[in-house]
């Protein structure tokens, strides 16, 4: 997320609203994702895709679904340019094994929230049997909305009509190839294909341009033992594959690939703090999302633990082009760094603690000189930054939970006294 130049945050921002607790079933109330317009603010969860008042956080209801029986399954990451959202839906128990999220809906937020058409988008049968999943993924490409099946990529115009379409190689091959994961820009979709063997998996990255068109040979990724690999961006086109959750002493490593899709380097992301912490954050349908700033040719990652009281947490700079480690600055001691935004030449940083106000850091690009730009007033109840989503307009902070006993909305802004 890129930030407009000019002031960044008001000199104290306190909360302005919270939302109640959502509460239900765990599998259902995990977070899909959120969008926001000038007047509303939507959460999207399992249970549903709540709208709330932007000014005052109240509930103006939810999205209802094109049939009864239906739950969302999926939503895009964003709103394209002209408000259309993209809800996915799942009809019939969430949980069955057949369950199929395929049934996709234009969503019109500048006309009440009115759905503009649903239409079915599954997947190519193999050996005679469908593949489901119970999630989907939807990205916009411009005004094109890129479909996850469980084994094809369907481009679709905000007329209804198909843009183009993408088959994994499973289909010609009549191999289970699934589609696992897919980011999205404006000019290149990255799809992540897994293929079970045995008891592993192993995983490949296909690169699409905006015609539908794969650019190049599906390229292998490393899984290491016990650990994992994920897509993190389509803008820049990157990965990351991450050790064992207990191992504490091998470093994450980015991978950046090329336009065309090949890998053009990897990234050991080792600091002066140690091992850079992805702080990944678990939405529904194994999607993750990482606490990972990129602008201007850098990614940026925290390291260090959150809870030493001694030794502070760190902000590191790594030159995408070259790998190199540009600089490494600190945070605070007791603080969990979560970045809320970046632009040609600064980096902004939330520094949280657990038992004060936090702070809003600005770190220059060039060199990371930190300069406090910020305070945000901490409410009485705890805020585990970890589970939570950040998104950030000028002047309004909003904290999603992903989890479960505290799944609410926090907003920070201005004082208005």
């Amino acid at each position: 997320m890129k930030i407009p130049r000019g002031p960044f945050a008001p000199q104290h921002l306190a909360e302005a609203w919270k939302t109640p607790v959502v509460t239900g079933d765990l599998l259902r109330t995990k977070l899909m994702g959120t969008w926001r317009t000038s007047k509303e603010y939507y959460v999207g969860r399992g249970s549903g895709l709540e709208v709330l008042d932007l000014a005052t956080g109240q509930s103006l209801g939810q999205i209802a679904p094109p049939e009864p029986g239906m739950t969302p399954c999926g939503m895009s990451d964003t709103l394209n340019q002209d408000g259309f959202g993209a809800v996915a839906w799942l009809k019939g128990d969430p949980e069955s094994p057949r369950a199929s999220c395929d049934q996709i809906s234009l969503v019109d937020t500048r006309k009440d929230n009115a759905i503009v058409w649903t239409t079915t988008v599954s997947s190519v049968p193999l050996r005679g049997k469908p593949l489901t999943n119970d999630t989907v993924r939807l990205g916009w490409m411009g005004d094109v909305l890129a479909v996850m099946s469980p084994n094809t990529i369907v481009g679709l115009k905000p007329d209804k009509s198909t843009a183009w379409s993408w088959q994994n190689p499973g289909v010609q091959a009549g191999a289970y190839v699934l589609n696992w994961d897919m980011t999205v820009a404006r000019d290149r979709i990255m799809v992540m294909l897994g293929t079970e063997q045995g008891a592993d998996w192993t995983y490949e990255v296909a690169t699409l341009d905006n015609a539908g068109r794969q650019l190049s040979a599906a390229v292998p990724l490393p899984a290491p033992k016990d650990g994992a690999v994920d897509l993190v961006s389509a803008a820049p086109m990157t990965a990351l594959v991450r050790p064992d959750h207990f191992d504490h002493q091998t470093p994450p490593e980015l991978v950046v690939f090329n336009q065309d899709g090949r890998i053009a380097r990897h990234i050991k992301l080792a600091t002066p703090a140690g091992p850079a912490r992805a702080g990944q954050l678990n939405l529904l349908g194994r999607s993750e999302r990482y606490n990972i700033q990129f602008a201007a040719g850098r990614a940026y990652v925290t390291s260090g633990d959150p809870l030493d009281l001694n030794t502070p947490t760190h902000v590191t700079a790594f030159d995408m082009a070259t790998g190199t480690a540009l600089w490494s600055r600190p945070v605070d001691t007791v603080t969990q760094p979560r970045f809320i935004g970046a632009d040609e030449d600064k980096v902004y940083v939330l520094g949280g603690k657990a038992a004060k106000d936090m702070a809003l850091y600005a770190y220059a690009a060039a060199d990371g000189t930190r300069t406090q730009i910020s305070t945000v007033k901490q409410p009485n109840s705890l805020l585990m930054l970890q589970s939570r989503i950040i998104d950030y307009t000028p002047g309004n902070l909003a904290m999603v939970d992903t989890g479960r006993d505290t799944a609410g909305v926090f907003m920070f802004r201005a004082p208005s006294d």
